[in-house]
């Protein structure tokens, strides 16, 4: 999947990742996701980083190399 459907995943609820971003299992991984505003609408992305030791949101941003990719996911 490329950056704009993933986004659009995201947008939805969904988390995404690149295939090649950390990964044990979908509760030890870093993925982005869409944040709730007060007015409960999706409004804004982080990106999230959740593993053994470490944990971590900040607003998410792409590289030039997360845009070009095409190998974009939804966590399940």
């Amino acid at each position: 999947m490329n950056i704009i459907e993933a986004v659009k995943e995201a947008m939805e609820g969904k988390k995404i990742r690149r295939k090649e971003w950390f990964f044990i299992s979908e509760d030890d991984c870093v993925y982005v996701a869409g944040v709730l505003n007060l007015n409960g609408e999706i409004s804004h992305l982080y990106k999230f980083g959740i593993g053994r030791e470490h944990v971590y949101k900040e607003i998410a941003t792409f590289l030039d190399i997360d845009v070009l990719a095409d190998d974009w996911e939804v966590v399940k």
